[in-house]
């Protein structure tokens, strides 16, 4: 009996913790019975979320828009750009500069993400709302370094920018660019 369950452990043990977790997370209104009911909660918390959420982006937006773009250089209006895309959700306009890197080697390097691709699509979405939490946690930011650096894959280009947050202090963030043949695009943001 041990023989058979030797090669089989890593498996068996998945299972249970897929069942256990089915079990305990079970939504199924005949469990919860017992439990006390409380009403009309999840609305205020509904509607308490979407006005910071609201308030959040109208910030981001107020951020973006003061910015002068006159006095950036091409990796700063990227990154410009690309926030202020994502704070309007216009995810066509963040894929321009957006480096594709995925599966096809052809575009690797040289191509921005392509929104009619489902999966692109959905990297280029969870790029935005990464910068947009960003932004909506930001009281201001402003472009702090910017360098060039020569690379084996050719010349990269950081942009560093420094996210102001009430009550939280700063957060520096990175921007990565390298040169393609459809100019400056992001590589790379930590």
């Amino acid at each position: 009996m041990l023989m058979l369950l030797k090669g089989r452990a890593p498996y068996l043990l998945l299972l249970v913790v897929v069942f256990s977790s089915f079990a305990c997370n079970n939504k199924n209104p005949e469990n919860r019975d017992n439990e006390p009911k409380v009403e009309g909660t999840n609305d205020i918390v509904d509607l308490n979320v979407s006005s910071i959420q609201d308030e959040q982006s109208s910030n981001a937006e107020i951020l973006v828009d003061a910015m002068d773009v006159s006095k950036l250089n091409d990796c700063q209006k990227n990154v410009q750009q690309l926030l202020g895309s994502c704070v309007d959700e216009n995810y066509s306009a963040a894929a321009k500069v957006i480096m594709y890197r995925g599966s096809d080697e052809r575009r690797n390097g040289q191509d921005s993400f392509n929104l009619l691709n489902a999966s692109e699509a959905n990297t280029v979405k969870v790029t935005c709302d990464v910068i947009s939490a960003w932004l909506g946690e930001s009281k201001s930011y402003e472009f702090i370094t910017y360098q060039e650096e020569e690379t084996e894959f050719g010349m990269q280009y950081v942009v560093e920018v420094l996210f102001t947050q009430e009550k939280l202090g700063v957060k520096r963030h990175l921007f990565y660019f390298m040169d393609t043949p459809k100019g400056k695009l992001l590589v790379n943001m930590i």
